[in-house]
């Protein structure tokens, strides 16, 4: 984090700063404190005369006009067009560039900059928000010629004491005039980098597939341990499996060798059905934990939907 002076006289007019300078104690006389007024740059905004301009002491601005994102030929407004009335907020313009004076104290004149200006509310009848702002395709595409309301700054907030929705699709017409034909969707851009940009899913639908499948894998485990418990009775009766002799009617002793082996696979055989029984109830753990809302990590969210 780069940290700035509290009081600033850098792109201030040299009279402005010989005066700061010769006067005693100027900064604890002119502290700001209390949201008083201190002497900070305020830059001239370049405005044309189709420009109504309202200017704060601070490099505050309100600015009514034609379109126009960046200097006076960008823009609709830069090309002459119409229906392109635009309002535009800006709370620090130049950004830490900000300055009145050049470095020979001649005036300067300042334009707007998506990039350097600190905080932005753009509001256009007409206008190509996505490349006035540099913003990716994503899956909505690029606004052409169209109304649009950007916000823009280090840190953005909605906020809303109730609840907040982000729809689209509202109308048949966009402020042109000209028919929807296309759905649009929302992009949730992080990075302003779309080269990932997958669908969002469904919460009862995954919640719905995943207790499917959870089931299967129950339904296998109930299979195995069926299986299990066939090899066990299998194995059981092999131990103890005897042949007649060639004396008619005596049996002769099972097997000692098999005998050993079998012993051998009863312990791996209670250990496997011991495992299953664990397994199972692991899955009806996971099933209760991620896809009922009474679960602890319930996939769904309580308050936030999407279609």
């Amino acid at each position: 984090m780069v940290l700035k002076k509290k009081q600033s006289l850098v792109g201030l007019p040299k009279e402005v700063r010989d005066k700061i300078n010769s006067t005693p104690n100027y900064f604890e006389k002119n502290s700001g404190l209390y949201n008083t007024h201190v002497v900070e740059v305020n830059p001239n905004y370049n405005n044309t005369d189709a420009e109504t301009v309202t200017k704060g002491l601070h490099n505050a601005f309100i600015i009514l006009g034609r379109d126009r994102p960046r200097g006076i030929d960008s823009g609709y407004g830069g090309v002459g067009a119409t229906q392109c009335g635009t309002i535009d907020i800006v709370a620090g313009l130049g950004g830490a560039l900000a300055k009145q004076v050049d470095e020979e104290d001649k005036m300067v004149f300042t334009d707007k900059s998506p990039e350097l200006d600190s905080a932005r509310i753009y509001l256009s009848q007409r206008t190509d928000v996505d490349d006035n702002f540099n913003l990716p395709k994503g899956r909505v595409g690029q606004a052409k010629a169209k109304s649009a309301v950007a916000v823009k700054a280090d840190a953005v907030r909605l906020i809303a004491r109730d609840g907040i929705k982000l729809v689209t699709g509202t109308d048949v017409y966009d402020g042109q005039g000209v028919r929807i034909d296309i759905q649009e969707g929302i992009d949730l851009i992080a990075g302003n980098n779309d080269e990932d940009l997958q669908p969002l899913v469904k919460g009862n639908n995954l919640k719905e597939a995943l207790q499917e499948i959870i089931d299967l894998v129950a339904d296998l485990n109930g299979v195995n341990t069926s299986l299990v418990q066939m090899y066990f009775q299998l194995i059981t009766a092999l131990t103890f499996h005897t042949h007649i002799s060639t004396v008619p009617g005596s049996p002769v002793t099972p097997s000692p060798d098999f005998a050993v082996t079998a012993v051998s696979q009863y312990s791996q055989l209670i250990k496997l059905l011991f495992d299953l029984v664990i397994h199972q109830k692991n899955t009806v753990s996971v099933k209760h934990d991620y896809t009922f809302e009474s679960g602890g990590a319930f996939i769904n969210s309580i308050f936030n939907n999407t279609n």
